[in-house]
């Protein structure tokens, strides 16, 4: 028996991946029986390979042409290149005394690119990116470009270039940025084309879209008017409800603190007529051996306490005085100065023509002054408040008043 494979020995069946490609096969019966042949293909995966017919009975020296259809499936794992096979023919009669001859199967090239792009849609106000995902399909390496454009956006691919083995698989980064920062208005949409190329020209088109958001967008303008209404309402609130409560509270402190200049008034008044007594009595006392004389009683010191006020117009000057009466003599322990309208000016307080102090109106609202040694103001002798109003005030909760308007509280003791 012999087997024959057509065609020179060094010659190769060339095949295109998902083609067929036909190889003769020629069988021998060289006994002197009828014989029955099987025919297998061995080397290269059985689905490739059909014989036609698969089987062949022949009479002692006759012989049987075969045809061998080989049809590699088109697939990057079947790689190209030449790829060594064999023909085993087997009788049927004598599975043992198989014969096998061999032949060569040169499997063509060929390329194919898959690649998708993820997501199709981004949402950015100056930088967007999508991932580039592929597969080499085809059976031999292969060189890939990624490109991309956009108009109105600076587009590139990192890494833009890459070398792929049969059946690789392979990632790219697409990176927009927009030239230009949208700060308000609608969202502007941009087309982006990205094209992944391989070494034969084939193109994969791989479309996205980058949607610019404005830097202002619609819910930004809805918290600026959300947090202008809750300053309105902290303010409605202040006005309304806290800021009397504290005025009403200032007030109130205001008028304890007039209430402790009169009781220390009242206090000193008692002490100096006490010392006033005891002087006069030291004074009059008869000397030893004499005998006493009767003289004039001096009149006892007695607690003083007034007020003055003074309204005086904006741009004006106005003031308002105490006078001492007749054969008295004022003793001026305390004093208190007050500004109940947050008027602005100057306030002025002179006694018997010198200038005791001297206050800026926006700087107080009331303020008390305690002498150390009584100022002594004869009779006849006068106690000024003046006052000149740059600026009437307003009190919260209450219209603005026409004139600026200022008081002075004195105490003491009155004496003579």
């Amino acid at each position: 028996m012999s087997i024959v494979v057509a065609g020179p020995a060094e010659a190769a069946a060339v095949v295109a991946p998902g083609a067929a490609v036909e190889v003769p096969v020629t069988v021998r019966n060289p006994g002197d029986i009828v014989m029955a042949y099987r025919l297998e293909i061995v080397g290269v995966p059985a689905s490739w390979a059909a014989f036609s017919p698969p089987e062949v009975s022949l009479l002692p020296g006759d012989t049987a042409e075969v045809a061998l259809v080989l049809s590699p499936p088109r697939s990057a794992d079947v790689r190209a290149g030449e790829l060594p096979y064999g023909v085993r023919v087997v009788p049927q009669d004598a599975p043992g005394a198989a014969e096998v001859a061999e032949g060569l199967l040169a499997i063509a090239p060929f390329h194919e690119l898959a690649a998708e792009l993820r997501p199709q849609v981004r949402r950015a106000r100056r930088t967007a990116r999508w991932r580039v995902a592929g597969t080499n399909l085809g059976n031999a390496p292969t060189t890939v470009v990624v490109a991309t454009e956009a108009d109105g956006l600076r587009c590139r691919a990192r890494p833009d270039t890459l070398d792929l083995a049969a059946g690789e698989l392979f990632e790219s980064t697409v990176i927009a940025r927009a030239e230009r920062l949208l700060w308000r208005g609608q969202p502007r949409h941009h087309p982006v084309r990205t094209t992944v190329v391989g070494v034969d020209g084939q193109a994969v088109p791989l479309d996205a879209t980058f949607v610019q958001l404005p830097i202002l967008s619609g819910w930004l303008w809805r918290l600026l008017a959300l947090l202008l209404a809750l300053l309105l309402a902290l303010i409605a609130l202040w006005y309304g409800l806290l800021r009397p409560t504290v005025r009403s509270a200032a007030r109130e402190a205001a008028d304890a603190r007039v209430a402790t200049v009169a009781d220390r008034a009242e206090q000193a008044a008692d002490e100096v007529a006490r010392t006033a007594v005891q002087d006069e009595l030291a004074r009059t006392a008869p000397s030893p051996g004499a005998s006493p004389s009767p003289g004039p009683r001096a009149a006892p010191a007695r607690p003083f306490a007034t007020s003055l006020a003074v309204r005086a117009d904006q741009g004006a000057t106005a003031s308002t005085r105490y006078t001492v009466p007749r054969k008295r003599t004022l003793q001026l322990t305390d004093y208190l100065v007050d500004n109940p309208q947050g008027d602005t000016g100057v306030l002025t307080v002179t006694v018997a023509g010198n200038t005791v102090t001297t206050l800026g109106l926006e700087n107080f609202r009331s303020q008390d002054y305690h002498a150390v040694t009584p100022i002594r103001v004869p009779a006849g002798r006068e106690v000024v408040l003046t006052v000149t109003c740059r600026q009437v005030g307003a009190p919260p909760g209450a219209p603005r008043p026409g004139s600026c308007r200022a008081g002075l509280f004195l105490g003491g003791l009155l004496t003579g």
